[in-house]
């Protein structure tokens, strides 16, 4: 196994953004599952009537299509710091 060229600044794709905030995401949750409760109830009623009940369900999916049409979105800013650290300072 390789890594690929440049992979310093991969943090600057957004489907390594988008990634990297799901993990986290789910880091929180896990370790303190009964904080998403607690933040649902604190959201006035007016408000949790608004949200649909399974966008708990939702979440997860969204970040992975985001992930996925974020990765086929052409990033040239990225690209371009991708490739002048793949081939150092022109």
């Amino acid at each position: 196994m390789k890594l690929i060229d440049g992979w310093r600044q991969a943090w600057r794709l957004w489907s390594v953004r988008l990634s990297a905030f799901g993990v986290v995401l789910m880091g929180w949750a896990a370790l303190t599952p009964d904080a998403l409760l607690q933040a649902w109830n604190a959201m006035p009623v007016e408000v949790q009537a608004m949200v649909p009940e399974n966008i708990g369900k939702a979440v997860p999916v969204l970040l992975f299509l985001g992930t996925l049409i974020a990765r086929f979105v052409p990033q040239p800013k990225a690209a371009a710091k991708i490739e002048e650290a793949a081939n150092g300072p022109a």
